[in-house]
């Protein structure tokens, strides 16, 4: 049987409701900036992303 390494990622925004009350489009253009990140480092280990509640 083949065995992969497989790393799973779960994250969380705290405070999230209070950063889109105090600043909503700075909230949204941080985690837009922070999504771009992670989705590099997902192509660069040929991953894969499942699924986002935002």
């Amino acid at each position: 049987m083949e065995r992969k390494l497989t790393a799973i990622l779960c994250a969380d925004v705290h405070g999230y409701s209070r950063l889109m009350g105090d600043d909503e489009e700075g909230t949204f253009r941080t985690l837009a900036s922070h999504r771009r990140i992670i989705d590099s480092l997902i192509e660069q280990y040929h991953g894969r992303f499942v699924n986002s509640a935002v």
